[in-house]
């Protein structure tokens, strides 16, 4: 019986001082933690993921929304009073921030974390407005400061937060997208028009026609079949032959009217192998007639 005794009043000796040690070492981990607390930030550190590609939003522009604008000296915040949710939320506020995550490390700098809203393209709407869209469709505003080249779109009309809207949106995202993609038609691309069944059309920098596009379906077999047009047809007769070229329908091109030609005045500072003699060649017309585009595309002059 004694031997049990022993043991068990052992047991409870080693049970009391483990207990004894854990609420020790609580202490020492709440006290370094208050002391930690009470120290003040020494440094703030601001980065923006993404500011290589666009600069709408500064590092001095966080430094003033953050600190200078608020009257706050960073140097003077206590960590364990600095509100890092409320300083997220404030920058939430600015439309061209994305996300922003804000923490404070071991050596007591705070760090401010941001991504950039990026716009996708550029909207002139029928009322005078102009603003950027970005690929989740938030509108977003003109800086004074910066401006970032987009595919324009024009003559958009005011567009509302409903189906129909998004729909529109969505449409001109990926014609954004795809003409941003292809080197020639970002090249070749001036500006797309929105008509008023919001319809596309592309207005090129070469040349003085229209390419209808109806809707943005089909987009990559549409202009596949434009610039097959342009390397059999207008590469030979002229870029200013045709007013417009119609890609709305399945595997065909339309162009209209046949505009009077008239041949560079210098041919020197063309790439295009014109046609010396148009006037007059039914021989040529023949074969510019009947020339089809690499997929069988039909392409009809009126």
């Amino acid at each position: 019986m004694s031997e049990k005794r022993k043991i068990s009043t052992r047991k409870i000796i080693q049970t009391i001082l483990t207990i004894v040690l854990l609420c020790a070492c609580v202490f020492v981990v709440l006290s370094a933690s208050k002391w930690q607390r009470e120290k003040r930030v020494v440094a703030v550190h601001i980065e923006i993921e993404n500011e290589d590609y666009c600069q709408f939003v500064s590092k001095e522009e966080i430094q003033k929304i953050l600190f200078d604008n608020r009257h706050i000296k960073p140097s003077s915040l206590v960590i364990g009073k600095v509100d890092l949710k409320k300083m997220e939320a404030i920058l939430a506020t600015n439309p061209w921030i994305e996300t922003a995550q804000i923490f404070i490390d071991n050596k007591k700098t705070l760090h401010v974390n941001v991504t950039q809203r990026v716009p996708r393209l550029r909207v002139f709407d029928r009322i005078g407005n102009t603003y950027y869209l970005d690929s989740n469709k938030h509108e977003l505003p003109i800086s004074d400061q910066y401006t970032h080249y987009e595919v324009l779109f024009v003559h958009v009309p005011q567009i509302k937060n409903d189906s129909l809207g998004d729909l529109l949106k969505s449409r001109m995202l990926a014609i954004s997208k795809f003409i941003k993609q292809d080197t020639f038609w970002l090249a070749q691309t001036a500006e797309v028009i929105v008509n008023s069944h919001n319809d596309f059309q592309i207005i090129p920098v070469l040349g003085k026609h229209k390419i209808l596009l109806g809707d943005a379906t089909d987009l990559k077999h549409k202009l596949e079949n434009v610039f097959a047009f342009y390397q059999n047809v207008l590469k030979k007769i002229g870029w200013d032959k045709y007013e417009i070229v119609d890609a709305r329908f399945k595997d065909q091109i339309v162009s209209s009217p046949s505009l009077p030609w008239n041949a560079p005045v210098d041919r020197a500072l063309s790439n295009m192998n014109w046609v010396k003699t148009i006037v007059g060649d039914l021989t040529k017309e023949k074969e510019l007639s009947s020339i089809n585009s690499p997929k069988d595309t039909t392409i009809t002059s009126r």
